[in-house]
């Protein structure tokens, strides 16, 4: 994770968090399923992509390792730490698998994320 993603991250969790220990504000994450890795997933996706982009597939995690190879070799994205990809991968995986259990189709077929 480079420099500028890293203290995006850090911001983003600091403005988060009220004086009072309170939710201030709605994250941009928010939109992303609950589960650990959602903050680091969007940290590292988020600064070349739409998000949309990641809660519309429903890959397996080899296909998310792959499309993560492909990403860091193709399209510039740094390396991730291995445990932080790690996290990503596991994030991915578990709500963005082939069984997509955080998507359900709007009625206009064009889909949405929903929430169980």
């Amino acid at each position: 994770m480079n420099a500028a993603k890293a203290g995006f991250a850090v911001l983003s969790v600091i403005v988060c968090i009220g004086r009072n220990g309170t939710k201030a504000e709605t994250m941009p994450w928010d939109d992303l399923p609950p589960g650990e890795g959602r903050e680091l997933t969007y940290a590292s996706c988020s600064g070349c992509h739409s998000m949309m982009l990641v809660r519309q597939q429903g890959l397996t995690r080899e296909a998310w390792e792959d499309t993560l190879d492909w990403m860091v070799a193709e399209q510039g994205m740094p390396e991730p730490a291995p445990a932080l990809r790690e996290q990503i991968l596991d994030y991915l995986a578990k709500v963005f698998s082939p069984e997509r259990p955080y998507f359900t189709p709007d009625p206009d077929g064009l889909g949405q994320v929903g929430r169980p």
